[in-house]
């Protein structure tokens, strides 16, 4: 596993758990709105950590902890991410996954292997193809976007929790489109605000919705 960086303790990241987070380099979106360039772009990537300094942490802290939270970055990218998780749970520790669904295989594996006990998606847009390529960077072709649909149906019959989630931003999404999700995905779905003080793209178009517009959405 290619290790950028990790958050010794995280009372937010797996709910009702705490957790330490680990943040895995690499993605295959350029989405423009991303506040982690440093896990995404070649040219700001830093030094790995180890996965043995990780494991130790784990072993000696395992009893202060519930969870293991592995973000990115794209994590479901590393093939070693079944063999990850497995010794992560050996320490007694429940996992979490946040994914963007584009490989629904690591997903079944994870799943039939029962390696996860909760996933959280990334639902960029509307699950139209067009809106959707063009707030990831245009990185889409017409088999990736069914992965991704793939990943969902997969996510809904799995058996275990998990929550769909929207960056929700303000000249990209429209209400109409943020409505449409919460119907779509229901009690699982989760809206979180737009951070424009770091992005992938300093030019990204868009801003934070209002407070209350924010709390408008919430309320469904």
């Amino acid at each position: 596993m290619k290790i950028a960086g990790f958050k010794k303790q995280s009372l937010i990241d797996f709910p009702g758990n705490i957790s330490t987070v680990i943040f895995t380099q690499g993605c295959n979106f350029r989405c423009g709105f991303c506040h982690n360039p440093d896990l995404v772009l070649p040219e700001k990537f830093g030094p790995l950590y180890k996965q043995e300094m990780l494991f130790d942490y784990l072993n000696k802290y395992r009893h202060l902890l519930d969870a293991v939270c592995i973000t990115g970055g794209e994590p479901t990218l590393h093939n070693d991410l079944p063999d990850f998780i497995r010794e992560i749970k050996s320490f007694g520790l429940k996992v979490k996954l946040d994914s963007n669904g584009t490989r629904p295989d690591m997903l079944a594996l994870l799943f039939e292997q029962k390696l996860l006990d909760f996933i959280a998606m990334d639902i960029k847009q509307v699950l139209d193809f067009s809106l959707y390529n063009a707030i990831v960077g245009n990185t889409l072709n017409r088999t990736v976007f069914d992965k991704i649909l793939r990943s969902i149906t997969l996510i809904e019959n799995a058996g275990i929790d998990y929550e769909f989630r929207t960056t929700v931003i303000k000249g990209v999404h429209q209400p109409e489109q943020i409505k449409a999700l919460r119907k779509r995905f229901g009690r699982h779905y989760k809206i979180q605000q737009f951070n424009p003080e770091i992005t992938l793209n300093p030019d990204v178009t868009g801003e934070p919705f209002s407070e209350k517009e924010f709390q408008a959405f919430q309320a469904g």
